[in-house]
């Protein structure tokens, strides 16, 4: 059973298309279309050859029936009216007579049976890592009816209770171990009669203790317990599941220690959030080691000296927390970001480093000090399946006698549906050999919706002040892209870096 939800899940992925998905009971992909019989409840919900999960964006329910036996658990689609329970045939109902749009509004209803499957009975598989927020709850009419009344068992009393656990799953689709939400239908614990509860309709349930996980596993426990199991009848309804892939804000990163740079000892793939950055390593020998693309930073001012400085955002640090990250084009260029999935990628925070900045107001051995004319410039390119998407998304880093020198969104949502992002920079600062300025910016937050009343900052201008120190004690040895190949400069002398290779 497991095998085939697995196989359903990712029957859908790549629909994603925000950093927040909210479930639409009533727009489900599989089945396209629901129809309910008269009572309200979907004609499909015995059907055991069709339907091993509902389908909705991102996120599939578990389904399983048997429809000689007229049986099923796990989860169906019902906008019941009725509250009450007397029968079998009212099994569908919840408390809240429809779902979170109202009365006779589409709902999940779970029912949570005991002992079918060794996987938990009630599961919802994501296609992709996502943190989820929280999901409504209410209990099942046949539930509230065994909690008040009776029935196989004892009307609830001092002690008792009725409890959902959510519990995370794995990249397999297997619970992990302590990460579990509690949520009490009926609390009747205390001795105190009135701190009891008992939940009468929709309550919100907040999942972000969860953390980071690729799907959900609901369990009912009851205290009214007999010989065969459960006497309280398991069932609960859901609308309202929220779930948000998780932003790149690179905290997640250790980096070895503060004021520094992570580099990784080989070329390979740095995570952070749902995305993979790249950071190429290069052994030169007797010149050193150099790294290119992704380089996280937890540096926190702006001073730049040398070339052991390119590190640095030029409004000193990150746009949140400690930790950010610093692109710088390789001789390879193709250094940039892979996704978890494919996915509508919202935006980021960017910013230039003092590096480049210092470059632009001064000039240095290298480029020439930025005039009124000159211009850098950010492509950003995506790609679906190895195949370029037909828009770009360009970022003037400086031009018109302005550059940005503080954390500034990019809102990368016209490139559509990607699953790789990649790089490209280039300035007015171009001589026989390629680009003079230092090819670098810094990114933070990435894959980040725009946040809430923000107002895009001014820009500096060039001549107003020299926005970082320029002082080239200590270099050692720079190096810059010229026509796509790595030059590295020593003294009076250039070298050019053809693969893994330095010619003089």
């Amino acid at each position: 059973m497991k095998k085939i939800f697995f196989l359903a899940a990712l029957a859908f992925a790549g629909m994603m298309q925000a950093k927040t998905v909210t479930l639409d009971v009533n727009a489900p992909l599989n089945p396209e279309t629901i129809t309910y019989d008269e009572s309200g409840v979907w004609k499909e919900t015995y059907n055991e050859d069709d339907y091993a999960t509902i389908d909705y964006q991102s996120m599939s329910f578990s389904h399983a029936a048997w429809t000689d036996w007229n049986f099923w658990y796990g989860f169906t689609i019902a906008k019941c009216q009725d509250t009450t329970y007397s029968d079998m045939a009212d099994q569908f109902h919840c408390v809240a007579g429809g779902g979170l749009a109202g009365k006779g509004t589409p709902y999940l209803l779970a029912y949570a049976a005991e002992g079918m499957s060794e996987e938990p009975p009630c599961e919802v598989f994501f296609d992709a890592a996502y943190t989820p927020q929280e999901v409504s709850l209410c209990i099942g009419s046949w539930a509230l009816h065994n909690v008040t009344i009776g029935g196989a068992g004892h009307t609830f009393a001092a002690g008792d209770s009725l409890v959902i656990e959510i519990e995370g799953l794995d990249e397999n689709y297997e619970v992990i171990e302590g990460k579990k939400v509690t949520f009490f239908l009926a609390d009747y614990r205390s001795a105190n009669e009135s701190d009891w509860k008992l939940n009468q309709g929709w309550e919100a349930c907040d999942l972000t203790a969860l953390g980071e996980v690729y799907g959900l596993a609901f369990t009912m426990k009851t205290s009214d317990v007999g010989g065969y199991g459960s006497n309280t009848a398991l069932y609960f309804a859901l609308d309202g599941l929220k779930i948000a892939n998780k932003v790149a804000d690179f905290e997640d990163i250790e980096i070895p220690a503060t004021e520094s740079v992570l580099h990784l000892t080989q070329t390979g793939d740095i995570q952070s959030g749902s995305f993979h950055f790249t950071q190429e390593v290069a052994d030169y020998g007797d010149w050193g080691i150099y790294y290119f693309g992704n380089l996280p930073s937890n540096k926190s001012d702006n001073i730049y000296e040398s070339n052991l400085d390119a590190e640095k955002s030029v409004s000193g640090g990150a746009y949140e927390g400690n930790n950010f990250m610093v692109w710088t084009s390789s001789y390879a260029g193709q250094d940039g970001i892979a996704l978890n999935q494919a996915d509508v990628v919202p935006g980021f925070m960017l910013n230039n480093t003092a590096y480049a900045v210092s470059s632009m107001c001064n000039g240095d051995s290298f480029a020439k000090k930025f005039g009124a004319d000159d211009w850098f410039k950010l492509t950003i390119t995506g790609s679906l399946n190895g195949v370029d998407v037909n828009t770009q998304v360009i970022v003037d880093l400086a031009a018109a006698g302005e550059y940005i020198n503080q954390w500034t969104y990019v809102d990368l949502s016209t490139l559509g549906e990607v699953d790789a992002i990649r790089f490209a920079l280039t300035s007015s600062d171009t001589g026989a050999s390629g680009m003079n300025t230092p090819a670098y910016f810094c990114m933070d937050n990435f894959g980040a919706e725009k946040p809430a009343g923000y107002v895009e900052p001014e820009r500096a201008k060039f001549g107003d002040t020299e926005a970082v120190e320029n002082v080239e004690t200590g270099v050692k040895a720079f190096k810059v892209l010229r026509n796509g190949q790595l030059v590295i400069v020593r003294g009076e002398s250039e070298f050019t870096v053809t693969g893994q290779s330095i010619k003089e």
